[in-house]
């Protein structure tokens, strides 16, 4: 599993604003400590569908969107192929940039985006070839070795199946966030519907969203 976390403001500001997170979290069952993303629906995995949590606390705002790989990469195993590890650099990347996945009523000031992938791919990449350079003067054992590689990567991407994405971001609004406008369904065309949930300052509720209603309004 890897995490990324990026910080694009004050971080001390982040720090707290997770704190207090902390404990709306607590209210609604989830675990989201400093700025974790273990926050998932007790729902099983199914393709097509993603899970979406926002929490309110004062001026602060936390998404957790999690998504099947499956919508995501269109695969739910280890890329291996040069085509399969270049998608799965751009979903990075999309996941990073909150604008391109959601539209709000008014201005907010992105603070912390933490991301969850299923596997670590540049690092299985980079042992590998630590591997050829340093047994390059034994054949034998470097064809060894690759085949153990290859069983661990086919055990690994078996253990992986139903796999997730997983993205925590936190936000700094200038007001109440009363419509929210889930954007990024064209990323991910297999996407059906995302089931979503809330806990603001003034209630809870939750509401499935689709590419074709993909609005959700709340009150705050």
């Amino acid at each position: 599993m890897k995490t990324i976390s990026i910080t694009w403001k004050n971080s001390q500001k982040a720090l707290r604003a997770s704190s207090t997170f902390l404990k709306v979290g607590t209210f609604v069952g989830l675990n989201l400590a400093g700025m974790g993303i273990n926050a998932v629906h007790a729902a099983p995995h199914t393709h097509g569908e993603g899970k979406l949590q926002i929490l309110q606390a004062g001026s602060e705002w936390q998404f957790v969107l999690q998504l099947p790989a499956a919508d995501v990469l269109g695969f739910e195993y280890a890329p291996s192929t040069t085509s399969e590890k270049k998608r799965y650099e751009e979903t990075q990347k999309v996941f990073q940039r909150f604008d391109d996945i959601f539209t709000l009523s008014n201005t907010c000031e992105l603070l912390d985006t933490t991301l969850e992938n299923p596997w670590e791919v540049a690092n299985e990449h980079d042992e590998h070839d630590e591997h050829d350079e340093h047994d390059e003067h034994d054949e034998h054992d470097e064809h060894d070795e690759h085949d153990e590689h290859e069983s661990e990567h086919e055990g690994h991407a078996h253990r992986n199946t139903h796999s997730d994405f997983r993205v925590a971001y936190l936000l700094s609004c200038q007001g109440p966030v009363k419509r929210i406008e889930m954007t990024g369904f064209p990323h991910w065309p297999s996407l059906q519907h995302v089931n979503a949930i809330w806990v603001t300052n003034k209630g809870q509720g939750a509401l499935e969203i689709t590419p074709s209603q993909p609005t959700l309004l709340i009150s705050s």
